[in-house]
């Protein structure tokens, strides 16, 4: 992971800092947290005692290895120069892992405390090494090993008072303690251990469960917020994919406000058919897309249709901008439009429909005249034609010409059934009856 470059005024904070990045590399690794959980806390924790440790370490330890040589012992320096340097060479090593690295220093810890308990029977300097110890364990381990630590103090002091009572060997311990003095000092120690443990434990096991519930809600949260922005790109696509059908739609669309009638929008269909501009359009009220004597109507309409949930179908008239009038078929529908209500209305032009219907009525019209005509007018002097034909035949049986007669018998006949023909056909192209329900201009 890159660092970024720091200035520093001062030489020693400069050379501090990257004092504390190289053992910070060399124990962690410099990883990437994901989130800052109680590991990341704990080894932050180790990282910080064994940067100041090390450098605290040198003044601790060289005074005491000289003043502990001076008195003739020679074990005690041996000793703790071999604390720190393996302490220094485990910890800043990258060959070995961060648990071993926490668990090494507490091994070396506790071999140190025992041998100063031991060797120079001082009670002082090991209860602070076992007390340490414990809250060392307690906060980079588990509560298990943490309660364990409890036990192994208490078997080492068991361990200190055998030394004492048999004297197993040559100790400033016997010497300088007796047996129940040192259960005294060692049972008031036990009791600080256990209550320093068990709160650091308790606190450590809250943190944890805070850890835990401030890491559901917050995957709680990126879900909602995930889904949130997914919602939110829905919309966005169907509020596009809505506003794309409107204003591209070829038929005229726009929507008003049901309680002011006042345009709130208009698509490019509308503005080229009603030659109004986009402008002129939202200014305008649907009251002035019609004539002055369709307003009733326009008035009865919106009140039946407001009671309506489905479509609402009218042919109407309505007005260009130049005052041409022109027939429109309007579907409209309730919808909620910022907030306010409104309706959605299409509008289709249809005076070429209605003209091409019209002269549809015209030529029928003319097609029934035709039909009366041929019923009525041609077919009365041609039945009378066929009466006179057929008194002729019978009274001219023996007549020269009766061949003639029987041929224009025939010829009348062929003609009439022409016309009956004709009449058929006329009744099977013209119906009765229209549909005026789709014809009509007005919806009743």
């Amino acid at each position: 992971m890159k660092t970024k470059a720091r200035n520093f005024s001062n030489p020693l904070e400069g050379a501090w800092y990257q004092y504390k990045l190289f053992v910070d590399r060399a124990i962690t690794g410099m990883p990437v947290y994901q989130t800052k959980d109680i590991s990341y806390w704990q080894e932050r924790l180790f990282v910080n005692l064994i940067v100041f440790s090390l450098p605290l370490s040198l003044l601790a330890v060289v005074p005491s290895m000289i003043a502990a040589y001076l008195q003739g012992h020679l074990f005690i320096p041996l000793m703790d120069g071999l604390a720190v340097t393996s302490i220094s060479f485990i910890t800043l090593s990258n060959r070995f892992k961060l648990a071993f690295k926490k668990a090494f220093v507490a091994v070396v810890l506790y071999a140190v405390a025992i041998c100063l308990t031991t060797i120079l029977g001082s009670f002082g300097i090991g209860a602070i090494y076992f007390l340490a110890l414990s809250v060392y364990i307690t906060l980079q381990f588990s509560s298990r090993i943490a309660y364990r630590t409890i036990a192994v103090n208490a078997c080492l002091y068991i361990s200190f008072a055998c030394i004492i009572y048999f004297k197993l060997f040559n100790s400033p311990l016997s010497v300088k303690y007796t047996l129940p003095f040192w259960i005294v000092y060692a049972l008031n120690f036990m009791f600080l251990n256990v209550a320093v443990v068990v709160q650091i434990s308790h606190i450590i096991r809250g943190v944890k469960k805070t850890f835990i519930q401030e890491a559901r809600l917050m995957n709680e949260l990126q879900t909602e917020m995930a889904e949130k922005i997914q919602r939110n790109e829905v919309l966005k696509e169907s509020e596009a994919h809505y506003k794309s059908l409107f204003q591209q739609n070829p038929s005229p669309m726009w929507i008003f406000d049901t309680e002011t009638l006042q345009l709130l929008q208009v698509n490019d269909a509308a503005i080229r058919r009603y030659g109004y501009s986009r402008e002129e359009f939202l200014s305008m009220s649907i009251k002035e897309l019609r004539p002055e004597e369709k307003l009733n109507d326009l008035t009865a309409f919106l009140d039946r249709s407001s009671k309506r949930k489905t479509i609402s179908l009218v042919n109407t008239v309505h007005r260009h901008k130049n005052g041409d009038l022109f027939y429109a078929e309007v579907r409209c529908s309730n919808i909620p439009f910022k907030g306010k209500k409104a309706r959605l209305v299409m509008a289709r032009n249809i005076t070429a429909q209605l003209e091409y219907t019209q002269a549809i009525e015209k030529q029928n019209a003319k097609l029934r005249e035709i039909s009366h005509m041929q019923s009525h007018v041609v077919r009365a002097p041609l039945a009378r034609i066929l009466g006179l034909t057929d008194l002729v035949l019978q009274s001219s049986q023996d007549h020269p010409d009766k061949q003639l007669f029987e041929y224009l018998d025939i010829s009348v006949k062929e003609l009439d059934d022409v016309i009956k023909t004709i009449i058929q056909n006329s009744e099977e192209v013209i119906p009765e009856k229209k549909d005026d329900e789709y014809l009509r201009l007005e919806s009743k």
